[in-house]
């Protein structure tokens, strides 16, 4: 599928983020194959996936398109998401097409970003990159370095950022970085209510991802007895 088509296909869509890590209990490749299944009955049109194993099973049951990434943890730094050429590679062997990756300034594990983006660019030219961005500097880079998506998904996520991450900071956080580029704009973040994908689209957004709200029961849980808590 040629970049163009895969952009249109995603354009004005919720993405359904189906991903479990470390030792969240849904961390089973079993297990989340059958969360994605769950959404794609639901009316899923675009997934965002994380690990490989889990990628390669989902692929065995839908030909939806797919945002691919790789989370690890590294000890010399605090770049999560897709942080190496290595983790780069690992995805396009697998066939994924568009690869999310940490697009903050902080120091990377490996690879600098710039290295990454022009290794991408010139070995694998029909590769989509999503630049996963917590902040305005981060934006203004991932503009420069050319990216074909780009995400709030680390906004409160970043030391500079901690706290940021509820959906009315995004709100405004959007809109002035709508303001700066034609490329893309994919909301994520503090999601909860249909409403506020309607509402996100309405500013101007390309696409808007949603998660914890839709596939992960252990956070749902957690967000009703808090609010129990203090009501």
């Amino acid at each position: 599928m040629s970049k163009k088509k895969f952009l249109q296909n995603i354009n004005k869509k919720l993405i359904i983020s189906c991903q479990a890590v470390d030792q969240e209990p849904l961390n089973n490749v079993e297990a989340i194959t059958l969360v994605a299944k769950s959404v794609i009955e639901g009316g899923a049109q675009v997934l965002r996936l994380s690990q490989v194993d889990h990628i390669e099973s989902i692929m065995k049951i839908t030909k939806l398109p797919i945002i691919g990434l790789i989370k690890k943890q590294y000890d010399n730094s605090e770049v999560i998401i897709t942080g190496t050429i290595r983790e780069i590679e690992e995805l396009i062997n697998i066939g994924v097409k568009c690869i999310a990756m940490d697009a903050t300034t902080r120091i990377r594990p490996a690879d600098d970003l710039i290295t990454i983006i022009e290794y991408v660019k010139n070995k694998y030219p029909e590769i989509l990159l999503m630049a996963d961005c917590s902040n305005k500097d981060d934006v203004l880079n991932a503009i420069e370095l050319k990216f074909d998506l780009i995400g709030t998904t680390l906004r409160g996520y970043t030391k500079e950022t901690k706290g940021l991450d509820n959906i009315s900071n995004n709100y405004e956080f959007i809109r002035e970085i709508l303001e700066l580029t034609s490329i893309p704009i994919i909301a994520e973040g503090g999601i909860w209510e249909p409403k506020q994908v309607s509402e996100l689209f309405k500013l101007g957004c390309s696409g808007v991802v949603v998660g914890s709200a839709i596939t992960r029961p252990k956070e749902i849980t957690k967000r009703f007895y808090n609010y129990l808590e203090v009501n």
